[in-house]
């Protein structure tokens, strides 16, 4: 999610060309340390023995099946691959966004995605407990270790334009809404892991710390809630990334 731009590095030296393991320019000297500054994963390979693992999907529980399948396929183009009904009362959907090409050209049958559903990345699952009361909560109403879920676009600016004609959906934070204060009820404090609990335990200097920190990070994000209030990010496919060739 957090993207540093290099302006924002204060000094510390990014890596122009890529020619060694070690960072020396990037970590930080004892008793010199300047924030806020990256600290770049290594090149060692993962354990053999996991070759082939990735993240085949994440799954949340809903209170409404119908107004979550509306939101995720009308509004953030998701694809329904199938409803499985257990009984009558539980059921377990799957979303995808269609495969055969990130930038708009691919197009998948509901019988290919579901053939590739094994080999895919990025899938919803949805459960649904369809019982008088369904008081689930989500992460912004009851804080917890889950954050939000990701998006990226083509257009961040182009999206939000769009996300403001359509009825019911809830921007709880605009691109290029600056991040300027930290406080115990900022409402996407959850989603970028400052709940109000956390904050409160933070002093005036931390809080001012993170603001600068992460803030400029921030300013092109875009959140939005889905029915269930889980959070989503939204961000734009370009931009300035960690480290530059």
């Amino acid at each position: 999610m957090v993207r540093i731009l290099s302006a924002l590095l204060l000094g510390a030296q990014l890596i122009s060309s890529v020619s060694s393991h070690s960072l020396p320019n990037i970590l930080p000297r004892s008793g010199q340390q300047t924030f806020p500054y990256p600290v770049l994963g290594t090149d060692d390979p993962a354990d053999w023995a996991t070759t082939g693992y990735f993240i085949n999907h994440f799954a949340i529980s809903t209170r409404n099946l119908t107004a979550s399948l509306d939101f995720y396929s009308k509004v953030l183009g998701f694809r329904q691959l199938f409803t499985l009904h257990v009984s009558k009362v539980y059921s377990i959907t799957y979303l995808a966004h269609a495969h055969g090409g990130k930038n708009g050209t691919g197009y998948q049958t509901a019988l290919e995605l579901n053939r590739e559903k094994n080999n895919a990345q990025g899938l919803l699952e949805i459960f649904h407990l369809d019982i008088p009361n369904n008081n689930i909560e989500s992460s912004s109403q009851h804080p917890n270790t889950f954050a939000h879920v990701g998006l990226v676009v083509p257009d961040a600016q182009a999206i939000q334009e769009r996300l403001q004609t359509m009825p019911g959906v809830k921007i709880v934070k605009k691109y290029g809404e600056k991040f300027t204060e930290l406080t115990d009820d900022l409402v996407v404090g959850p989603a970028v892991g400052l709940p109000p609990d956390a904050v409160a335990q933070l002093s005036l200097e931390e809080r001012e710390a993170i603001v600068q920190g992460l803030g400029p990070s921030v300013d092109p994000l875009i959140f939005v809630f889905d029915p269930d209030g889980n959070f989503i990010e939204i961000q734009g496919q370009e931009g300035p990334g960690l480290v530059e060739e």
